[in-house]
C-alpha cells in the first residue's frame, strides 16, 4: 500500500554481546535498529518506489530496469531449495559455508542487521535491497544453524547501508554451521515490509526455469541420499511456486 511518508528500517551494525562460535543459541543478541524517516516525498511510477530516502539518496534517483535476469544467488554451493507457499512465503536455499548471495537488480541497501533474533535458533544476519526493476525490495534472511560471533556476521555481509548496488553483485555469504543453514529470499512491497509474491514471477523465463530446475534436482538428490541410507523419500511440492502447503 502507498504512502506518503515512509520509514526505513536501518538496522545499524551496532551490537552487544559477542557468541562464541559454534553451538546453538535460543537467545540470540536482541538486534539494535533505528528509524530514519524520509525527509522527502517523492513519486516515481516507473520503478513504483515510495519516495524512500536512505542514507540522503532518494529511490526515485535510481535508474528503472527490466525485468530481473541474475539469480539471486551462486548455483555453485547450493545444497537445496525449500519452495514457496501460502504458509512458507518466500524461498529457502541451502548452501554450504561461504554461498555466495547476489544482488538479482540495480538497487540501494535499505537495511544491515546482526542477530535479527528470528529464523533458527541462533545468530542470524540479513541484508535487504530495494530494486529499482520492480519498486520492491529482496529481502536475504541468513539463517546458520547455530552461533558465532558479530564479527563473523559482519564479515558475511558485503554491502553496507546506503550503498547502490548492481545486478550480480555479491552482497553476502552464508556462513553454515548445520544441516538445516539456509537464506530465506523474500520479495517484499514498495514499504519493505509484506511479502507480496512468489519470488519467481520477479525473474526472467530464463532465470526461472534454471531456478525450477535447480529445485527439481536438490529434490531428487536429497531423496536419493534418504533413500539409501533407508529413511525413505521426504514429501515434498511439486514446484517452486505453489497455491497449497503439504498435507498434514
Amino acid at each position: 500500500m502507498r504512502k506518503g511518508l515512509v520509514d526505513v528500517v536501518a538496522g545499524l551494525l551496532v551490537v552487544g554481546t559477542v557468541t562464541a562460535c559454534g553451538g546453538n543459541s535460543s537467545s540470540p543478541t536482541t538486534p539494535t535498529s533505528v528509524e530514519v524517516p524520509a525527509s522527502t516525498v517523492t513519486s516515481t511510477p516507473s520503478t513504483g518506489n515510495t519516495g524512500l530516502m536512505v542514507n540522503g539518496i532518494s529511490l526515485s534517483e535510481l535508474p528503472a530496469t527490466q525485468t530481473m535476469t541474475v539469480m539471486p544467488f551462486d548455483p555453485a554451493a547450493v545444497t537445496l531449495i525449500s519452495a514457496f507457499g501460502p504458509s512458507h512465503t518466500g524461498i529457502d536455499i541451502n548452501t554450504i559455508t561461504g554461498g555466495r548471495f547476489l544482488s538479482p537488480g540495480t538497487g540501494i541497501v535499505t537495511l544491515v542487521q546482526l542477530n535479527t533474533g528470528q529464523g533458527r535458533p541462533g545468530t542470524n544476519y540479513r541484508v535487504r535491497i530495494h530494486l529499482t526493476s520492480t519498486g520492491l525490495n529482496a529481502l536475504y534472511h541468513f539463517e546458520i544453524d547455530g552461533s558465532i560471533s558479530d564479527q563473523t556476521q559482519r564479515d558475511n555481509i558485503l554491502v553496507a547501508l546506503g550503498d547502490r548496488v548492481t545486478a550480480g553483485q555479491h552482497i553476502g555469504n552464508l556462513w553454515s554451521l548445520g544441516p538445516h543453514a539456509h537464506v530465506h529470499f523474500d520479495m517484499l512491497d514498495a514499504g519493505g515490509r509484506d511479502a507480496v509474491r512468489c519470488p519467481l514471477v520477479y525473474f526472467s523465463p530464463a532465470v526461472a526455469t534454471t531456478w525450477e530446475s535447480l529445485y527439481d534436482t536438490k529434490i531428487r538428490e536429497r531423496d536419493r541420499e534418504r533413500i539409501e541410507n533407508n529413511r525413505g523419500t521426504f514429501p515434498s511440492l511439486p514446484d517452486l511456486c505453489n497455491d497449497v502447503d503439504l498435507p498434514n
